[in-house]
């Protein structure tokens, strides 16, 4: 496989030795500074490029045309699009794979056609999240060029899914409860006639815009106090 790295920080760096020990992979990083191209030079070799990763000149020059992947890495969420959009439109990349240091540019990638993102700030939460019952949906991986997502769902008592089958369950379409983690962590494959419990772990897949929908239907509802309308 032929991987382009966009962006030669730490991560860009980082990866592209994991990868470069991988026999069947070729890599090249691109790094538009001019000091920091030349360390990783010294000390990685030909696979570095000095320049900018966006232009079409230079991403013709390292042979993106018949690249399979592009990793935009950089500290630039608008140079990590571009990177991405140059390779899918111009060059044909099958894949790219962009991070994003705001997360509320996320969904503005997925629109504009970038496979896959990856957002420090939305792992960080995500591992925050795993560990506080209070939070019923902690989404775990992109399923790639899909519009559906893996999440992990935590079932609370008193829910509308609490005590019911798999199958009575209005769940957003399409979806998946491929497995369920009951407290005792135990795993089980769940059918139509699996009931799920309070304290249940539930792996589906989903559409990523169906968070809300699962949130309503695995978590306690809102009880008002009484006298207030």
């Amino acid at each position: 496989m032929y991987i382009i790295v966009v962006g030669g920080g730490r991560v860009g760096r980082g990866l592209a030795l994991e990868l470069h020990r991988q026999p069947d992979h070729e890599v090249v990083v691109i790094e538009r500074g001019a000091e920091r191209a030349a360390e990783l030079r010294a000390e990685l070799g030909e696979m570095i490029v000095r320049g900018d990763g966006t232009e079409v000149a230079l991403l013709e020059g390292v042979g993106a045309s018949r690249c399979d992947l592009l990793i935009a890495l950089t500290d630039n969420d608008a140079h990590n699009l571009v990177a991405c959009q140059v390779a899918t439109h111009h060059f044909n990349v099958p894949r790219t794979i962009a991070r994003v240091d705001d997360p509320e540019n996320e969904r503005l990638f997925r629109m504009l056609g970038v496979g896959e993102t990856i957002s420090a700030a939305r792992a960080v939460m995500a591992q925050i999240e795993a560990t506080l019952p209070e939070h019923t949906v902690v989404p775990l991986l992109p399923v790639h060029g899909s519009g559906l997502q893996i999440v992990e769902l935590h079932v609370q008592p008193g829910s509308p899914a609490c005590g019911r089958a798999i199958r009575d369950l209005a769940l957003p379409q399409p979806s998946l409860i491929s497995l369920v983690i009951g407290p005792d962590g135990e795993p089980r494959i769940p059918g139509g006639d699996t009931v799920l419990r309070e304290g249940d772990e539930v792996i589906a897949v989903t559409p990523e815009d169906a968070e809300p929908q699962l949130r309503a239907l695995i978590a306690t509802p809102d009880v008002e106090p009484e006298g207030e309308a």
